[in-house]
């Protein structure tokens, strides 16, 4: 994608939750974002997020019409099947379907966050009740290395002025070996022949 001076990038919002239970860890998803943004590849809004009240709070701000230009939005957490650790809990797929019902139309929601995408059956009901056109992550725990740099390949996909089935197809024909080893998945699943 180029981008021409002045214009506007694409946006993506990411909610970040704690990697460590150090406060001196700086373990972040922000160098990524701000790689894409140096590269002129997208915006970002990044938030750390310890609590569900702030988790959704930032789910409402995001939805307001002033953020449609973030059409990415990015759930940087701990993962297990079916839900994301935001402090000392888990929220569900289906607590965040209630939150976004309807609220994610014609946008992507990426959960960069182990595990989330095993529950398929909720990741569909979660597609279905936020009216997200993609819903993407992955269905392994994944090594940190390795899933930032597919982060990186991804999110700058994401952002592309292209049909989102045509952007995953050609994610996974360029990037096959990192897509298997993270368990890479998305909802709706695509015919893998389109272009």
């Amino acid at each position: 994608m180029e981008c021409v001076a002045g214009s506007k990038l694409p946006g993506i919002f990411c909610l970040e939750g704690a990697w460590a239970k150090r406060l001196d860890d700086r373990t972040s998803v922000l160098p990524t974002l701000e790689s894409l943004e140096r590269l002129r590849l997208a915006t970002y809004i990044h938030r750390d997020v310890g609590t569900e009240e702030e988790l959704y709070h930032y789910l409402d701000k995001w939805a307001q019409a002033g953020y449609r230009q973030y059409g990415v939005l990015f759930f940087a957490f701990h993962g297990i099947r079916g839900g994301i650790q935001v402090g000392r809990g888990t929220v569900t797929l289906d607590d965040l379907a209630v939150r976004l019902d309807g609220k994610a139309a014609s946008r992507i929601v990426y959960f960069g966050s182990c595990s989330v995408m095993k529950d398929r059956s909720g990741v569909a009901n979660f597609q279905k009740a936020t009216r997200a056109k993609l819903v993407c992550g992955y269905t392994k725990d994944v090594d940190w290395v390795e899933s930032s740099a597919f982060d990186t390949i991804l999110l700058s996909r994401l952002v592309e002025d292209l049909r989102i089935d045509a952007r995953v197809n050609r994610l996974r024909a360029r990037y096959p070996d990192l897509v298997t080893m993270l368990g890479f998945t998305n909802h709706p699943q695509f015919d893998r022949t389109a272009k």
